[in-house]
């Protein structure tokens, strides 16, 4: 598989090549390079049984478009359009945890904004909790009363993160159960 390829795009129809002297790579592709370095991410789809290349202009839009796949329901296309919007935006939604900035590119909901705003924020604490809709007192009685257990704070607000549905006294001790199933 290629990772890192020199070489120049050509379009051909609808399909984009990446071509090295005789030899050339179909690839998605949204730069705005016309040659040069190229670094590829391969993506192995499984329903179709081939391999899909993904090519980026640098090693740091490839790392946020392998940090996306890593977000539950966020699938390689929807992960490439995040990464070709423009950096500052992308940073600026972030940044204020923007949750309907991701909502507005097609493909993703609500869960999926909140949780792609989380990981890629990388930090889960309070002002991102209540930036979330999640109670927050709801949020510290879970902590502690696993923390009482003694279970590690840093491994439960992960699993908080993970969890796809809103937080309600309701569901409570099933989230506590997931929890602590999970650690």
């Amino acid at each position: 598989m290629f990772h890192y390829f020199i070489g120049e795009i050509k379009r051909y129809g609808n399909k984009i090549y990446i071509q090295n002297q005789q030899f050339g790579i179909e690839t998605n592709y949204l730069g705005s390079k016309s040659k040069g370095e190229f670094f590829i991410h391969p993506y192995l789809d499984d329903n179709k049984k081939t391999i899909v290349y993904f090519a980026f202009d640098t090693v740091i839009q490839k790392g946020l478009f392998e940090d996306m796949l890593k977000v539950n329901g966020v699938g390689p296309k929807t992960a490439f359009q995040i990464v070709q919007l423009p950096k500052e935006q992308l940073h600026n939604a972030i940044k204020t945890l923007d949750v309907k900035f991701f909502q507005s590119i097609p493909g993703i909901g609500p869960k999926s904004a909140k949780k792609i705003v989380l990981e890629l924020k990388g930090n889960f604490d309070i002002e991102e909790v209540q930036a979330m809709d999640i109670d927050q007192k709801l949020y510290k009685d879970i902590i502690k009363s696993l923390k009482g257990f003694g279970y590690d704070s840093d491994k439960i607000k992960t699993t908080l993160q993970a969890y796809p549905e809103k937080i309600t006294k309701n569901n409570m001790a099933e989230v506590i159960k997931r929890i602590i199933g999970q650690i």
